[in-house]
């Protein structure tokens, strides 16, 4: 979920060589799909193929999955999955190279699409999409601008098929509690100030003694970064909204008080001191065990936890969206997803079937296609009631039925689905109980804030150039941070060490890079 896919790594190169360039869609092979996209006797392949995909996926799929049966009787393509764990992903890929191959189809980052398409290992949609073989996914980058202007590579041409939420917004992020601890001793769930937030906290210490009141998992930037946020700042280069340009975070004096805030927190007990090194799993057993309760996170979380630990929850148990603390009497909106999201399917270059695949892509965001991903086959895995619902036919696991016995189906997956519409997110997402009220929540308190989308480089050499400068930078902001929070580092010689010492490291030309990228990205 947030979650950002690992770097394919550079051995990549070793597929490209000089006479591998991008394929013309050929003149003998025709788009099978008819001109009514729900039409029953679509197929986007002729013949029954077999095609292999690789994603990242925590538990192992088999190809006999809701998913790929769907697929499969859509389209007349058979997946075989190759998937990987994220902690694998690296080595996994390293094993694909030194076979020489890669799968037909992969899903990855844009980052990489980006680096390894204009070198000749994924297809050039370019073609396609000028041909009207894609017509439903260039529509979908046409309906969200910034979409079709993030997907072009630096070379001008198209190689990804990015995920798309085609939705006013979906939630993100926001500020969660234990929410029936909250009532049960009459605090408020909502904080003005981030003093109101301390002050709970210190509350909650008393009343929990064993517990570190405010936690967080994903590592260091996850923690600076939503509390930063929230006061209207970033950990790294940041594009300010209502200026319409990138910032240097760690500058600002709401930076600095990110970092003194959460000293205090740290010193008194009440910041979990593992917060660098924690995972998913002591994450979910300190949530389960009232020994962690305030922190960031994605709502769905709260219906999810319960789906996880079972038994262990104990009774009564909620956890839902709380609102975020003002900071210099201005609330910053939680964080949205709508439109463009950097997560990329893409083509091999080597594979047999290349128009299959094109026609496969464009399917993925056609009306038949984006509800098959979500829901399975119609009439067979699904209803669609009169006022627009989703009624499953089948006895799946989802928010909203966490006792279904039908478990990891690839349904409504990040890593398989194109675009996810309402429809989707009032099934999978608003259903759930906590996830409900905790939308309900911030819609009432007008806590959501809208979707913003970054810069994109044309320029591969000032990429580069950016890439290492903001590498150098962040690794040297986020070590010096720590030490601030937990006090081997007074923050009164912030400006004098730390940000003298990034001004060395190029913070300057980093702005200078980022801001002209913006600039041509969004043609101001």
């Amino acid at each position: 979920m947030k979650r950002f896919l690992i770097l394919i790594v550079a051995t990549m190169m070793l597929l490209v060589t000089a006479c591998n360039k991008p394929s013309e869609p050929t003149k003998t092979t025709e788009q099978s799909q008819t001109a009514d996209p729900n039409a029953a006797t679509q197929k986007v392949s002729e013949e029954p193929i077999e095609v292999t995909w690789f994603f990242q996926a925590n538990t192992p799929y088999t190809g006999d999955e809701e998913i790929f049966k769907t697929i499969q009787k859509y389209t007349n393509i058979k997946i075989k999955p190759v998937t990987v764990a994220r902690a694998d992903y690296t080595q996994k890929m390293n094993t694909m190279l030194a076979g020489g191959s890669l799968p037909d189809l992969i899903t990855l980052s844009r980052d990489n699409a980006d680096r390894y398409g204009p070198q000749g290992a994924f297809l050039d949609l370019t073609p396609y999409m000028e041909s009207g073989k894609l017509d439903h996914y260039k529509a979908m980058l046409e309906k969200y601008p910034p979409a079709m202007d993030l997907t072009r590579s630096p070379n001008g041409k198209y190689y990804g098929a990015p995920r798309v939420y085609d939705v006013p917004y979906r939630a993100d992020e926001v500020m969660l509690g234990r929410t029936d601890i909250f009532a049960k001793h009459n605090l408020s769930t909502k904080f003005e100030t981030f003093d109101d937030l301390y002050n709970t906290l210190v509350e909650l210490k008393k009343l929990y003694p064993d517990s570190y009141p405010f936690f967080v998992r994903w590592g260091t930037s996850h923690l600076i970064g939503n509390q930063a946020y929230f006061r209207g700042t970033n950990t790294s280069f940041h594009l300010d909204p209502d200026q319409q340009k990138y910032l240097f975070g760690p500058e600002s004096q709401a930076y600095k008080d990110t970092l003194v805030y959460l000293n205090k927190l740290y010193s008194e007990g009440l910041l979990n001191p593992n917060f660098a090194t924690i995972t998913d799993d002591e994450w979910n057993e300190l949530l389960a065990t009232n020994k962690g309760l305030v922190t960031f996170d994605y709502p769905q979380v709260g219906d999810e936890i319960v789906q996880l630990m079972g038994s262990k929850i104990p009774e009564g148990f909620e956890f839902t969206a709380m609102l975020q603390p003002a900071y210099n009497n201005k609330r910053v909106g939680t964080t949205v997803l709508s439109g463009y999201f950097q997560n990329y399917k893409v083509i091999s270059n080597q594979t047999k079937y290349k128009d299959e695949l094109v026609n496969l892509l464009n399917w993925m965001y056609s009306p038949e296609g984006i509800d098959a991903l979500q829901f399975g086959i119609e009439g067979e895995s699904y209803e669609k009631n009169p006022d627009g619902t989703v009624k499953f036919l089948k006895d799946f696991q989802t928010p909203a039925t966490p006792n279904g016995t039908i478990k990891n189906t690839g349904l409504n997956t990040q890593e398989l689905f194109s675009v996810v519409n309402q429809a989707a997110i009032n099934t999978f997402e608003l259903n759930g109980a906590a996830m409900k009220k905790s939308v309900s929540f911030l819609e009432e308190n007008q806590a959501f804030g809208k979707a913003i989308f970054d810069a994109k480089f044309s320029d591969t050499n000032a990429k580069k150039e950016y890439t290492d400068l903001k590498t150098a930078i962040d690794t040297y902001v986020e070590e010096a941070s720590v030490n601030v929070i937990i006090g081997k580092q007074s923050i009164d010689t912030w400006d004098s060490k730390v940000i003298t010492q990034v001004k060395k490291l190029g913070s300057d030309r980093a702005l200078e890079l980022i801001n002209k990228a913006y600039d041509e990205t969004f043609k101001k």
